[in-house]
Formats: structure tokens, C-alpha cells, sequence
């Protein structure tokens, strides 16, 4: 199987998964917590077929061969990021996550044990890290989505929103495991 029919086919069926946890939305930050926006600047027209579901025309788009040169460049992206790279709050605050500008599935997941490091997408690990070897998380593949469990648990998507644990002192570090250079570190004072 090729690298870029496998990626294709993760993120078909990722987009399946993600229509089906679309209703389990929870409540975003209140009383002036701190908002976490994944974004991204996918062309529908130009990515794979259910790898780009953007229905908004906010911002520019980037298609995907150009997001492929730019990675394979500079490691990384503009346009797909996280809007906060660094967040301080006092312990209690409300800190979320949410799905914000563009069509792409994201992760917001805490890799605070183990480090910044690859994702679960051996050619984008490829571009960014030089050798496509996955995190080992990705390994953990549920049975029935076909996707690695953690773009279910920690995924983003319209309409669902993760809270950030903010009872403990000290930092954590969260990362897409989709596209490892989108990257945000959270301190808790």
C-alpha cells in the first residue's frame, strides 16, 4: 500500500469516525478561560478525497501539494497551528481546546510523559522528523473506526471542545498527532 493511498484511507475513515462524535459536544471555556483554536487552511478542491471537510471561506486555503512542500522546507506549516503557543493560568482556570478555522481533523492530546515527538502520520513524521517511524500511541488502533484511538479521544472537530486539566501546578504539553509541529504548552500556576 503506498503512503499516500494509506493516508487517504486513515483520513477517510477518520472523517467517517469524526461525523459519528460530532454529537458529543461539551461546553467551552467560561467566565474568561483561556480558548485554544486548532486551525488549518486545507483546500477541499486539491486533498484527498474526505481528508479536507472545509465548508467556511474564512482565510486563504493552501492545496495540498503545497502543503507537503512547505512542510518537507520548513518542518512545519503557517496555516496549520494551534492559536495559543503558550498558555499561563492560575490553577482552576478554565482552558479548552476547540476546533476553529479550517476542514482538517486535528488532536489535541497531551503528551506531557512522553514529549514532543512524531504523530501518527508517517509521511507528514517523515517531512517534519526525518524518518516516518509513529508515536507510540498510534499503535492503538480501535476496531471498529480503523484510526489510532487517539484521534477519537483527543480529536477536534466542529462542535467538540476538550478541557485541559488545571487542578495541579506545573506544565503540560499538547500536540497534534496529526501534525506534530502544531504545538501548545500550558502552565498552571
Amino acid at each position: 500500500m503506498s503512503k499516500g493511498f494509506r493516508l487517504r484511507a486513515v483520513f477517510s475513515v477518520l472523517a467517517v469516525a469524526t461525523a459519528s462524535f460530532a454529537l458529543a459536544a461539551t461546553a467551552g471555556a467560561k467566565d474568561g478561560g483561556v480558548v485554544v483554536q486548532a486551525r488549518d487552511a486545507c483546500d477541499p478542491a486539491t486533498f484527498p478525497a474526505g481528508l479536507c471537510t472545509r465548508t467556511d471561506n474564512s482565510g486563504g486555503t493552501v492545496t495540498f501539494d503545497e502543503l507537503l512542500a512547505v512542510v518537507g522546507k520548513k518542518r512545519s506549516h503557517p496555516a496549520w497551528r494551534f492559536t495559543e503557543d503558550n498558555v499561563t493560568v492560575h490553577r482552576g482556570a478554565a482552558v479548552v481546546a476547540q476546533f476553529g478555522r479550517g476542514g482538517e481533523v486535528h488532536t489535541f492530546s497531551n503528551v506531557t510523559a512522553t514529549g514532543f515527538g512524531p504523530g501518527c502520520v508517517d509521511i507528514l513524521n517523515q517531512l517534519v522528523f526525518g524518518k516516518p517511524d509513529l508515536a507510540p500511541v498510534c499503535s492503538d488502533i480501535d476496531p471498529v473506526a480503523g484510526v489510532p484511538k487517539v484521534f477519537i479521544t483527543d480529536g477536534l472537530f466542529p462542535g467538540r471542545t476538550i478541557s485541559v486539566d488545571t487542578s495541579k501546578p506545573g506544565t503540560q504539553l499538547f500536540e497534534c498527532l496529526i501534525h506534530p509541529w502544531m504545538r501548545t504548552t500550558v502552565t498552571v500556576e
